[in-house]
């Protein structure tokens, strides 16, 4: 059985496609499902204002326009921060989902949400970002 010329266009336009989204999914890296495995729960503490260092103020700054995440350190504690760049009100808030331990990491959970249906907001664009404290630590820091 031959297939017509627009068939096998067809065909070959629905495996490129199906190439293409398995290639995302696989380049799309860690996800909750692969997550590295708990081992022991992190203390920290959610810091704002004058309890986050001048230099990481400015380094927030410098990045908060886009998506960021990052780390800082100083002699005895570990800052991380996850920003979630541009949004096009006030009224978002973060959850930490997670802070944890794995046998060769930290890994940092967080969450943006909008505003409630009816809350009232600014029309002020704002730039949501957290920025956790806990004992300064070696190990690399995962994002989820």
């Amino acid at each position: 059985m031959c297939l017509s010329t627009s068939a096998q266009h067809n065909i070959k336009i629905l495996f490129l496609l199906v190439l293409v989204t398995l290639s995302i999914v696989w380049l799309s890296g860690c996800s909750h499902k692969d997550a590295p495995e708990k081992t022991d729960a992190i203390d920290f503490t959610v810091v704002a204002g004058t309890d986050i260092p001048d230099d990481l103020k400015e380094l927030i700054q410098q990045r908060q326009k886009e998506a960021f995440e990052l780390t800082y350190a100083d002699e005895s504690c570990l800052y991380v921060v996850k920003g979630f760049g541009k949004q096009p009100s006030g009224g978002f808030n973060i959850v930490v989902n997670d802070f944890y331990l794995s046998t060769d990491c930290l890994v940092f959970d967080a969450e943006l949400f909008g505003p409630k249906e009816g809350e009232e907001v600014s029309g002020k664009p704002s730039y949501p970002y957290i920025v956790v404290k806990t004992e300064y630590r070696e190990e690399p820091v995962v994002f989820l």
